[in-house]
């Protein structure tokens, strides 16, 4: 990231600190509009658009930056989040396991998926037909996730990518 863009950056988080949202926002905008291939600025853009119920727009913000860099497992995780809340719970389930893949320390998601595999709503046959639901246990391993092709990474992030065009017809 350029020293001018870092600036702003922090200026823009600021802004956020102080309420300032409106403002926080049209600094990442712009800063985006100078430089649309800084990853961090895009995920910043998400998390307001999220915090302000602009759905849409933060799901366009993760998108992209996980097309800048797809190694960044908040975004994958703040998408899931987005997907559950929207009734999606099969690509939720996928966004969160990517998020594990990248980094199996990873907290957020694996509490996510924690909670997705105990809620009573959530139909894994009707989700992702080769998930086996396990109401205990480390929600990452293999044993309790069983999922087809769960040790290949771009499998995942195929299998988000399909979703998204189910995902964005609603």
């Amino acid at each position: 990231m350029s020293k001018q863009a870092e600036i702003a950056n922090d200026r823009a988080i600021e802004y956020w600190k102080q309420n300032r949202f409106d403002e926080a926002i049209a600094q990442w905008e712009e800063i985006v509009r100078k430089d649309p291939n800084l990853a961090e600025i895009h995920y910043n853009l998400g998390n307001a658009y999220m915090y302000q119920g602009k759905i849409e727009s933060a799901i366009d913000a993760f998108k992209r930056t996980l097309s800048i860099d797809p190694t960044l497992p908040e975004a994958y995780n703040k998408l899931g989040v987005i997907c559950y809340k929207q009734g999606n719970a099969g690509l939720a389930f996928a966004c969160w396991k990517q998020a594990l893949m990248i980094n199996p320390d990873f907290e957020e998601a694996r509490r996510n998926i924690g909670l997705i595999q105990n809620a009573p709503q959530f139909n894994v046959e009707d989700e992702i037909p080769t998930y086996q639901h396990v109401a205990e246990g480390d929600a990452t391993s293999d044993e309790n996730a069983n999922l087809e092709d769960s040790d290949d990474p771009s499998t995942w992030r195929n299998k988000i990518r399909q979703g998204w065009g189910a995902f964005r017809k609603r």
